[in-house]
């Protein structure tokens, strides 16, 4: 049997801009070379308002830097995949002594990114090449507490370096898995709206290289006067795709959490996020009218 591990997801977003952050899903894309031009000061004090509003949680919380050194970023064997020229970042903090830290900094993480985007930013996850040392001294951390990504964001130059093409071709970054391939049993005319809009966002989410690790299933209660069964819900559960690596899984399964969350409220669904006992992640509860 299913446990939860507790009642609630602890950093659950109240309202959010569904239809802004759809449109902010479709146009991001992973930017790692920057022009190095500090963000407007009226763009920057908006992401600093949304970082400050976003839910207090002893789980995750997201720091708004805005001056960050050249050499936090490192990267592959001969620079590829290095970050440059990015003013600016997020630095996304988990506390490793509750179980749910990893899918909790994902999912307020994204809820970031996705709010730069859409205001005309530009951003990129970075969970492995930077400098974890650096980045614990330019944030102050309490107990327990670790830097699990540092995400730039600034202005793109408007063509990306060869190093960076490179590594995206390398990960396939354009590439995403069929929506039947996460959310085995798909079905256009028999999943709810808000589901498979839910599914179609989360196919997008980025991962690190672009593995993917979840998959998506609905929640059911069966009755005989409806056919098909209503759906009450939906499970989100990590699965083994792609190498681990030094960065987990549920962290980008958090993202993807919060990518379904996006389309389901675009349809007009709100739901309640409650974590569940690996390997599942999380489901989606849908809140009962009123």
């Amino acid at each position: 049997m299913t446990q939860v591990r507790q009642a609630e997801f602890g950093v659950a977003l109240g309202d959010l801009p569904a239809a802004e952050w759809a449109a902010a899903v479709v146009v991001r894309h992973s930017t790692r070379t920057f022009t190095g031009r500090p963000v407007e000061p009226v763009s920057f004090d908006r992401v600093v308002r949304f970082a400050s509003d976003l839910p207090r949680s002893h789980m995750a919380r997201v720091v708004v830097v805005e001056h960050v050194p050249s050499d936090l970023f490192t990267g592959l064997v001969g620079g590829y995949g290095r970050v440059l020229g990015a003013p600016s970042a997020f630095v996304m903090i988990g506390n490793e002594a509750d179980p749910a830290f990893q899918e909790s900094v994902g999912y307020l993480g994204e809820a970031a990114m996705l709010e730069a985007t859409s205001i005309g930013l530009d951003t990129c996850w970075i969970a492995g090449l930077f400098d974890r040392k650096l980045a614990e001294k330019i944030v102050e951390l309490s107990p327990g507490e670790r830097v699990l990504a540092v995400c730039p964001f600034g202005y793109a130059q408007p063509r990306p370096r060869a190093s960076e093409k490179f590594l995206k071709r390398m990960v396939g970054a354009h590439k995403r898995r069929p929506v039947e391939e996460i959310a085995p049993g798909f079905d256009q005319e028999r999943w709810p709206a808000w589901a498979a809009e839910g599914a179609r966002l989360a196919r997008v989410a980025p991962s690190a290289a672009n593995r993917q690790p979840w998959s998506i299933g609905l929640l059911t209660e069966p009755d005989p006067h409806t056919r098909p069964p209503e759906a009450t819900g939906a499970v989100i559960s990590v699965v083994e795709r792609g190498a681990e690596g030094n960065i987990s899984r549920r962290l980008d399964c958090g993202i993807a959490m919060l990518h379904f969350e996006v389309g389901a409220r675009l349809m007009g669904v709100r739901g309640v996020w409650e974590v569940l006992s690996p390997p599942q992640v999380a489901r989606y509860l849908i809140a009962p009218p009123g």
